[in-house]
């Protein structure tokens, strides 16, 4: 009986047991196994993963949307009563026209057509600020239409009669409706390409200020000014241009077409002339007066005298290099007492390439060292290298001396450069 009575307790036993696995629980009597990463919670497992599968300086990519801006233009820009895109430019044929045309001109004169660049310049502004492109032709290549923009001092009389262009002053420039033509004109090339200043600047306010729709009226009338800086050239024949024909070909006049926008250039060098007043005084020429009389509208005056001075060097004493140094410290007073606010650049001797005293090491030392005592003087005073600017340039110094027509050139090109931001900054 009692064996029967525990095989039946332990099928009881069994049964349960069969249950409990049945219904997902553990079994009765054993032990729960410790947990691992394998059973951590979601959370949990979705930061180990990231923990364990990516780099740590990796960062969620952000996206940002592209930022796009609409470049304001005008709807609508007429003159008068006309559309612009009726319009084409004129511009005023170039001066120096027929000697591009030269072939022995060629090598040593490129293709200045100042109004043609301004002309360009609008075209290039107008598209900008409308989309429309405007032709550019030459005045005296083009046949007269009423809607024109004219360019500098064109021969279309009726502009030109009204507006009275031929006595502009060289700084002064106008911009003016005359019928259906747009006038855009300055005393110089330099004003001229200016003039452009003021209508970028004017139709930029319109455009900030939503008028997309603007029409000249038939009496708008702007007269502006644009100084333009002058530059006296002072020396010797180097300066004056020996045995150059015409006259356009010296160095001063390459000068002023490469600073055609901002500067005036007057050539007040005399052949033969020296530093000092005991030889060929430069102060006994009719030149040094234009230069006393022009002195106060004049900016800057870039000074090369001294290649005739250094012709004496063998018997150049102490003395002389006293004398040197004297005069050149009247000259440069005599300038300053008719403008204050003069500047100077002294230039010492181009490079000689012949045998002699011509541009001597004596003379060139007494340029360079007598810059900080005009400085000390009062005399603002900068001092510029021409000699090893020309140093490599013997093949265009064709008489040892003097430089040929693409030396001029070439040398105009020079002092642009050197001068080039002294104008700048005296025009801020």
């Amino acid at each position: 009986m009692k064996s029967i009575k525990l095989i039946v307790m332990l099928c009881l036993v069994f049964a349960l047991a069969i249950t409990a696995v049945a219904c997902g629980s553990e079994p009765v009597g054993t032990e729960t196994a410790p947990q691992t990463s394998a059973t951590t919670t979601p959370d949990t497992l979705a930061e180990t993963s990231a923990e364990t599968t990516a780099p740590a300086t990796t960062t969620a990519p952000v996206t940002t949307a592209p930022i796009t801006t609409e470049k304001q233009t005008f709807s609508s820009l007429k003159i008068g009563e006309t559309p612009l895109s009726e319009y084409r430019i004129v511009y005023a044929k170039s001066e120096f026209a027929s000697y591009t045309k030269i072939p022995t001109m060629k090598p040593y004169f490129p293709v200045y057509d100042f109004n043609r660049e301004t002309a360009e310049r609008l075209s290039d502004l107008i598209f900008e600020v409308t989309g429309i492109r405007l032709s550019a032709v030459e005045d005296q290549g083009s046949k007269e239409v009423a809607s024109e923009i004219l360019i500098g001092n064109t021969n279309r009389t009726k502009a030109v009669t009204a507006l009275n262009l031929g006595k502009l002053s060289s700084d002064d420039y106008v911009i003016d409706v005359e019928g259906t033509k747009l006038v855009i004109c300055g005393g110089e090339y330099g004003t001229t390409w200016h003039a452009l200043d003021y209508l970028e600047t004017f139709l930029a306010g319109l455009l900030a200020e939503k008028k997309t729709d603007y029409a000249f009226a038939s009496d708008f009338s702007y007269k502006g000014n644009y100084h333009l800086v002058r530059v006296g050239c002072i020396g010797d024949s180097i300066t004056q241009g020996n045995n150059i024909s015409p006259t356009i070909l010296t160095y001063p006049a390459h000068l002023a077409r490469y600073l055609w926008k901002d500067a005036l250039v007057t050539n007040l060098g005399s052949s033969g002339s020296t530093m000092r007043d005991d030889l060929a005084a430069y102060t006994g020429r009719d030149v040094y007066q234009t230069a006393l009389k022009i002195a106060a509208e004049t900016d800057l005056f870039f000074i090369m005298l001294g290649t005739n001075d250094s012709f004496y060097d063998s018997s150049w004493s102490s003395a002389d290099s006293e004398k040197f140094n004297e005069d050149c410290l009247d000259i440069v007073k005599s300038l300053w007492e008719k403008n204050d606010n003069l500047q100077f650049v002294l230039a010492n001797c181009p490079m000689y390439f012949g045998t002699g005293g011509w541009a001597s090491a004596t003379v060139r030392l007494l340029q360079k060292a007598l810059v900080p005592t005009l400085n000390d003087a009062g005399y603002p005073t900068t001092f510029f290298d021409m000699h090893a600017a020309t140093l490599q340039m013997r093949e265009y110094f064709t008489d040892q001396l003097h430089p040929n027509k693409e030396g001029y050139m070439m040398m105009g090109e020079i002092v642009a450069n050197a001068i080039l931001p002294m104008i700048q900054s005296m025009q801020k």
